[in-house]
């Protein structure tokens, strides 16, 4: 879409969205408006962002006339009210390019959610049993305040501050808030943070950010743990770039080789999927740098550090392949195919994290560097989103040796077990982290826990305080993408009215910061898009209105070469826990598509989203081969108890034909305590019975490090599936 005809659909509507800019307040368009206002079939369109995860789309919300029922007088009576609708992607952020993922059209419903909080609240039981009275802000605020501020007094490192990957204003605000207390900086607890990719493009590269690899313009790509249509990175960016790479160009369609341990999304849309052992993708890796050397292949073998030319050269890869499950005759034809490309890629992710991933991800660098696609159209480009303010809290500590980095769930576990004061925000930790790593004990010893979210979920069960905010499409803010070649930014300015009592977090932490006697300043869409504006790169004559009514800022970056540190090459197998005798699976708990990290569990437009794998809706199973399930007796919907060393739990069975044997895997998002009426006491959370490992240098939880034991529990219990043959295929009959 052309900019020009953006503005004429948005600019009249968007006019009350500048108040903050200038314009009158009364120009906002509230949530409740006189109803002669309110014209019958009319929409009106404004720029928003969605929040659902880390990537940061841009987003265009329809409100129109809608009715509620509401108590005047002792009587039951309608009213006419301006309610959001709809929520599509912006066509001007060439992120989202105008389309939107299930759980970014679906956050609507958490505007409107019966289980809102309406206001702060005070614990009222035992921590953990999610009791709470309401109070008001007065109270709420200044318990919080004088509580921070005896510990600040005493030793303000005893105040953690947990806090969600999403980078912009929000995360501004809490750095400014623990800088201003002397308290430790925020520590993220996110199963979706890709920590292990930034670390590897610093490693090899010298870059900060997650690198975006340009498959709409490559020809032949091997993904390699990547599961990019799925739930990493930004799932609808890539899926866009996949349309592109697939159909986009008249005389060429792209050819996708993909590795992984599951028949992900990814896998399944590949022209050739190769199954490999979980943990094993540093050593297909290692194998493929071998053979691409072997055959003359690699067209920029001078560029390659000789440490990381002698490993791959000195890599056996009949024995590499071997461990990864794989015949190397196969493997060669394909390593034919990619390196005689016209624009060969490599896509490397880590889907599921191993203690090694870090290794996989950095020697698909080095592979694309002896390709010569880096930095180069088709191929692995610099990432531009650390040259914005407001990144993630971790970004902004200083650089160390690789064993000093940021570790953002490792470091939210040791934080936790001696902190006295804890502020909780985006994040789940409860849920996230294993029952192993001990987050409900040192919530239950801290002195003060504060939740700052919209909802009653796991870890605010646990909280002395509830302190609320509004909601994405109530708030002012600014978000930097995740994944963007360019200088970017998301804005979204208030069109509604709050529907309850609540504040915006950037504005309570300033409450806070104010009533304790600190210094603070308060953080607003400005304090990011302002020093974008400053870019030479931006246009002339742009201002923040411009910026706020087309719902952005996105800005060419200057060219970022890599610069090789020369980090030597490890093929260290995966480290997994538990003795193989006794727990002969290994589990794979990964990031779902309709729930993500678990946070859009309480939305029952996702709980009804068919999963892609099993196709079941309101419940999520387990994933076992159909040679595993004859053994156990198992047919899809009964029972299995999955046991792991550190716990077990119970989720039926899909008996999926293209699941690995001897691997058991699990979506993400069942099995919240507390996380509203949808979602509260439904299925089982498959992170609760992982075992506390980390990868080592980002402290990264290893999703994928656990053995189980799988036995039959019963027969089936009311699972429910959408698609008719996944339903009729139960060899064993129900019983």
């Amino acid at each position: 879409m052309d900019r020009r005809d953006f503005f004429k659909i948005v600019s009249t509507a968007s006019a009350g969205a500048l108040a903050g800019c200038g314009n009158h307040t009364g120009k906002v368009i509230p949530l409740l408006v006189p109803e002669h206002e309110i014209v019958p079939g009319e929409e009106q369109w404004h720029p928003a962002a969605c929040t659902e995860c880390a990537a940061g789309c841009g987003t265009l919300v329809r409100v129109m006339e809608g009715i509620r029922t509401i108590e005047r007088g002792g009587e039951t009576v309608r009213q006419r009210v301006a309610a959001i609708k709809k929520i599509e992607g912006n066509p001007l952020d060439p992120i989202s390019g105008g389309r939107l993922c299930a759980r970014g059209q679906a956050s609507v419903q958490s505007l409107y959610h019966p289980d809102r909080l309406r206001g702060p609240m005070r614990r009222s039981g035992e921590r953990g049993q999610a009791r709470f009275a309401a109070v008001s802000w007065e109270e709420a605020l200044g318990q919080a305040a004088d509580e921070i501020a005896r510990q600040c007094g005493a030793d303000p490192l005893g105040i953690v501050f947990v806090a969600g990957p999403e980078p912009g204003t929000r995360s501004l605000a809490i750095q400014r808030f623990t800088a201003a207390l002397g308290a430790p900086a925020p520590v993220v607890c996110s199963i979706a943070d890709h920590a292990v990719e930034r670390r590897a493009a610093d490693m090899v590269f010298g870059w900060k950010g997650l690198p975006v690899y340009d498959l709409a313009r490559a020809h032949c790509t091997l993904s390699v743990g990547a599961d990019f249509l799925g739930g990493w990175a930004s799932p609808v960016y890539y899926a866009r770039q996949f349309g592109a790479f697939r159909q986009g160009r008249s005389n060429v369609r792209g050819r996708l080789i993909h590795a992984e341990s599951r028949l992900s999304l990814t896998a399944a849309a590949a022209d050739r999927w190769l199954p490999l052992s979980p943990g094993s993708e540093v050593q297909f890796l290692a194998a493929i740098g071998h053979l691409l050397l072997d055959a003359r292949l690699a067209r920029n073998t001078d560029a390659l550090p000789k440490q990381v030319a002698a490993a791959f050269q000195s890599a056996d890869p009949g024995a590499l392949l071997a461990s990864c499950g794989l015949a190397e005759k196969r493997v060669r034809e394909l390593v034919r195919e990619l390196g005689e490309s016209e624009a060969p890629l490599v896509l490397a992710g880590a889907s599921l994290v191993h203690t090694n991933s870090l290794d996989a991800v950095a020697a698909s660098h080095y592979i694309n560097l002896m390709l010569g696609n880096v930095g180069e159209p088709g191929g692995v480009l610099a990432p531009a989103s650390a040259a914005a303010p407001g990144r993630r809290p971790h970004d902004s500590l200083p650089d160390g040796l690789p064993g000093q980095q940021p570790a953002p769930n490792r470091a939210a576990a040791e934080g936790l077990a001696g902190a006295q004061v804890v502020l909780i925000d985006s994040a789940n930790p409860v849920y996230t982290m294993p029952r192993s790593a001990g987050v409900r004990d040192a919530l239950a010893r801290a002195k003060l826990v504060i939740a700052l979210g919209s909802f009653t979920d796991d870890s605010a069960a646990w909280a002395d305080l509830l302190l609320p905010d509004h909601h994405p499409l109530e708030s002012a803010m600014a978000v930097v993408p995740a994944v963007s070649r360019q200088l970017a930014a998301v804005v979204s300015t208030p069109f509604v009215e709050p529907l309850y009592d609540t504040r915006a977090v950037e504005s309570t932490l300033a409450d806070l910061a104010r009533r304790i006697g600190v210094e603070y300043s308060p953080v607003t869409p400005r304090d990011i898009v302002e020093p974008l504006l400053a870019q030479p790169s931006a246009a002339g004559g742009a201002t923040y209105d411009d910026v706020a009514r087309q719902g952005g800022i996105w800005l060419d970056a200057p060219p970022a070469e890599p610069r090789l540190a020369g980090v030597a090459l490890e093929l260290a197998s995966a480290r997994f826990e538990g003795d193989p005798a006794q727990y002969p699976f290994l589990f794979q708990p990964y990031l779902s598509l309709e729930f993500h990290d678990g946070r859009g569990a309480n939305l029952p437009w996702l709980q009804e989203l068919p999963d892609p794998a099993s196709s079941s809706i309101w419940g999520l199973p387990v994933e076992i081969d159909p040679q595993t399930a004859a053994k156990l007796r198992v047919a899809n919907g009964d029972m299995v108890r999955v046991e792991s060393p550190h716990g077990s739990l119970e989720a039926p069975a899909y008996v999926h034909p293209g699941a690995v044997p001897g691997v058991a895997s699990m979506a993400i998002g069942d099995g919240h305590e507390h996380y509203s009426r949808y979602a509260s006491g439904r299925g089982a959370n498959p992170l609760a019975i992982l075992a506390p490992v980390w990868e080592k240098s980002t402290g990264a939880l290893a999703l994928g490090a656990t053995r189980v034991r799988l036995a039959r529990a019963g027969g089936s219990r009311g699972w429910i599936q959408f698609a008719a043959p996944d339903r009729e295929e139960r060899p064993f009959g129900r019983r």
